[in-house]
This record gives structure tokens, C-alpha cells and sequence, in this order.
């Protein structure tokens, strides 16, 4: 047998020590319309959280056309989980090695009218790594353990603080005395701690990476690029915003504006902020070997700034899309396919109203069409008819079969058992968070235990 469009198996939801779905399955096949149906407090809305995104399940599975709503697992997500690593790692290991320590070690060591990054990083490194080190006090060079405590040598030259370097090395490799014996033991201990710390955080990094991506592998995000799209018990539309606002908005994550490369402004996007970055770079390599007085500097860098500015400017106008017609295009075919879901729920003649000036039937009818204008293969409704009058219910009945002949599915939670009976091609019944019978709605109005859910049992009235 093909899989389902929609496959629930064996799902659970508890929130503490309360269940509020129990071990339930749910298929829905490709192009019928399906509901859900229970009690107030039978799981129903628990149960769309639960495949949409919105919580974890506790267990149990979701697919969608037999694959994992989930976000599958990739080789960069090792990556990522690795740098993750090694950033707390790095955390950790500063902590463990004195910030202020390494400061002085790496930078106040230098001579502030000759200072080298390349050096810094050097020094750096080398009291990461517990080496004797070079502190530059009062003019003089005081070659030092790692950690200050000892003193090797006082020098006054950076050739002369080299040779003691060298020699501190040695002594601490093959110690005689008692102070080198004393000073090497300080050095493997910082150096076993330091380690440890790295690792730690290493570890820690990884694993906490990992544990989130694990809580967030089903998201609303993904779960809507899947092709799952819903609407909520609750209206949730954005109500200072226009009708066809609203509909765009659901509509951006297919606004993907990729210029051809036969485009002319393509070419213009990537020489403009090039060309200004090189200029950028030989006016500050100019500058620099000019040696200009301040005043004669002063417009120079005034002009630099400006630059600078305008190649930020360019590089957010390009990301944007603004170089080439495929972002107009793109908008262009957005807002006519908005339109288009408008006239198709009725609503073509709000375009440019408020969504909250709407009466209540037509922000249900929004509220529908900005979920189509996600292109969802399976679109789940939470109480579509809840406040609706007759007529509204009725016109409501014909728009979800219209949207099941646009080659969608549906499954719908309903209260309204007109709507339920009349729409749907298969009915799952839930009471207190457990699936009591599923089948056609002829089936489900003669089922004995739906019956006593809703009714209750002989002698209880």
C-alpha cells in the first residue's frame, strides 16, 4: 500500500503529569477531507500542536508522505556542533587560564611604540600553552613562569629577554633546583586543569548544541516548508495590517529572487561594491604611507567614512535584490497570486481594508487564505465554522471543497456536526486524549462508544 499524505503513529503528549494525547494514530489520505471530533478536553488541538510544530510530542511519530516532519540530520550540523564545542571550549579555557594574566602576557609584554598582532597572538598562544613568558615593568624585561611567580631573568633588550626565554625553557624541561622543581609541577598542573577545561566545554558545547537541535528538529518554520499549513481556534491574523498584507506575508517563503546570470544588473551587483571596496582599500593604503598632518588627513578620512557608508548602503540594497528585476518580478507574482486567494475565499473586495475591520466570518475566510498562500499539500483547520451564522457555515462547506478540488488535502477539527458530516470522507473521534473510533460519517453515527461520548451511557441521565 502507498503511505499516507499524513501518518500519525502511536503519538503521545504529555505536558507533566497530565496526557493530553495518548497513542494516537491518524492516516489521511491524499485528496480527502478528514476530521477530528470529540469533547471539549478530548486532545484535538493538542494533537495539531503536535504535528505542526508547535510542541514536541513526548513520543510517537509524524511523516508526511512517509518522511519525518523533522529536520533530518546533516553533515553540517556536525559542523556546527563542533564549533559550538570548541567556542565553549575556548570559554572554558580562558576562565580556567586568567583573562587578566593572559592580557598582560600578550600585550602589556610589548612596547606600546612597536606593537605586533602577530607577536600578541604568539605571546598568547605561548601562555595558553603554560610557557615562561616576557613582562614589561618600569622599562625593563622580566622573563617569568607562566604564571608570574617566578623570575628567571632581568633584561633590557628583546634579544637578551629571547636567550633567557630559551634557557627558562630548558630549565623547566630538565629542573635541577628546587624552585625550577616547584615551578614545573605549577606548570603541568595549569596545563592538566587547562586541558581539562577545554575539553569540558568542549564536550558541554557539543552535547548542549546537539540537545537543542533535538528540541527544535519540528518547528512551525519546518514544518510549513514541508507543506503543512494550519489555522487556530483562536483568530491570530495581523490585525493593523492589510487583507492582502496578511496573505503576503504567508507568502515569503516563496520569495526566493535569484537574478539570470544573462541579467545586466547582475553584473552591476557584483562590480559596483568590488570596485568601491578596492578604492576603499588603496585610499587607506594612500593615507597611510602619506603620513599626513591632521589637517590634511581630515577630509581624506571624512571622505573614507563616506565611502565606507555607501558600500554598506550598496551591499543591503543588493542583498535585497534591488539590482536586477527578479525581486520586482517576484513581488509581482506574489501579490497577484494574494489576489487570486482572495477572490477564491470571497474576499477580493477587502483587498485594502484592515484585517480587523472584518466581520468575524470573513477574518475565518482571511485567516484560510493566508495559510493556502503557503502552498501547503495538507492544510489543517481548527474549528473553521466556530461563530460562523447558517449561511456563513454553509458557504464555508462549499469553500473546503473547493480547496479539496485545488489538489489538497484537509483535516479539520469541528464542533459543528453539520460541517463534520457533511464534508468529511473519514472521521477520527478522540475523548480525553485517546482515539475511541475512526471511519465514514455513517459509521461514526452509529458507533456505540461515539455515541455514548457525546450522549452518555443508559442510566447516567
Amino acid at each position: 500500500m502507498a503511505a499516507p499524505l499524513l501518518n500519525v503513529d502511536k503519538l503521545t503528549l504529555r505536558f507533566g503529569g497530565l496526557t493530553a494525547v495518548s497513542e494516537v494514530d491518524l492516516r489521511v489520505e491524499e485528496g480527502e477531507i478528514a476530521a477530528v471530533i470529540g469533547p471539549n478536553g478530548a486532545g484535538k488541538t493538542s494533537l495539531f500542536n503536535a504535528i505542526t510544530g508547535i510542541y514536541e510530542p513526548t513520543s510517537g511519530e509524524v511523516q508526511l508522505d512517509g518522511h519525518d516532519l523533522r529536520e533530518p540530520m546533516r553533515p553540517g550540523l556536525l559542523l556546527r556542533w563542533v564549533l559550538t564545542g570548541l567556542g565553549v571550549g575556548l570559554i572554558g579555557l580562558l576562565t580556567a587560564s586568567n583573562v587578566d594574566s593572559l592580557w598582560a602576557a600578550s600585550i602589556k609584554s610589548q612596547d606600546p611604540n612597536a606593537f605586533s598582532v602577530a607577536r600578541a597572538l604568539h605571546d598568547g598562544a605561548g601562555f595558553m600553552a603554560a610557557q615562561p613568558r616576557v613582562d614589561l615593568r618600569m622599562g625593563k624585561l622580566f622573563v617569568t613562569s607562566f604564571d608570574g611567580q617566578t623570575t628567571f631573568a632581568v633584561v633590557k633588550t628583546p634579544e637578551l629577554a629571547a636567550a633567557a626565554l630559551n634557557d627558562a625553557e630548558k630549565r623547566l624541561a630538565n629542573p635541577q633546583t628546587d624552585d625550577d622543581k616547584a615551578t614545573a609541577a605549577r606548570t603541568s598542573a595549569a596545563l592538566r586543569v587547562r586541558f581539562g577545561a577545554f575539553l569540558a566545554g568542549l564536550l558541554l558545547g557539543f552535547l548542549a548544541a546537539r540537545a537543542v537541535w533535538q528540541r527544535t528538529r519540528r518547528t512551525p518554520t519546518s514544518v510549513a516548508l514541508r507543506g503543512v499549513a494550519r489555522t487556530f481556534q483562536n483568530i491570530r491574523l495581523f490585525h493593523n495590517m492589510t487583507v492582502i498584507e496578511n496573505v503576503l506575508v504567508a507568502s515569503d517563503r516563496h520569495l526566493r529572487a535569484q537574478a539570470k546570470l544573462s541579467d545586466p544588473g547582475r553584473l552591476t551587483a557584483i562590480l559596483a561594491p568590488t570596485a568601491l571596496l578596492g578604492l576603499t582599500a588603496i585610499l587607506a593604503i594612500v593615507v597611510r604611507k602619506a603620513a599626513l598632518d591632521a589637517a590634511e588627513a581630515l577630509p581624506i578620512g571624512i571622505l573614507a567614512s563616506l565611502l565606507l557608508g555607501l558600500l554598506a548602503w550598496l551591499i543591503i540594497v543588493k542583498r535585497r535584490g534591488a539590482f536586477s528585476g527578479a525581486s520586482l518580478n517576484q513581488e509581482r507574482a506574489a501579490r497577484a497570486e494574494a489576489i487570486e486567494l482572495l477572490k477564491f475565499v470571497g474576499l477580493e473586495h477587502r483587498i485594502r481594508d484592515l484585517a480587523r475591520n472584518l466581520p468575524y466570518g470573513e477574518q475565518r475566510r482571511l485567516e484560510i487564505a493566508r495559510a493556502l498562500a503557503t502552498r501547503p499539500r495538507l492544510l489543517l483547520l481548527d474549528e473553521p465554522a466556530a461563530g460562523m451564522n447558517p449561511s456563513e457555515t454553509v458557504s464555508l462547506m462549499h469553500l473546503i471543497r473547493a480547496i479539496r478540488d485545488r489538489g489538497m488535502t484537509v483535516l479539520l477539527i469541528e464542533h459543528h456536526m453539520r460541517v463534520v458530516m457533511g464534508i468529511s470522507d473519514r472521521i477520527t473521534v478522540l475523548v480525553h486524549g485517546k482515539r475511541i473510533a475512526e471511519g465514514t460519517p455513517d459509521e461514526i453515527r452509529q458507533n456505540p462508544a461515539v455515541i455514548e461520548a457525546y450522549l452518555g451511557a443508559d442510566g447516567e441521565h
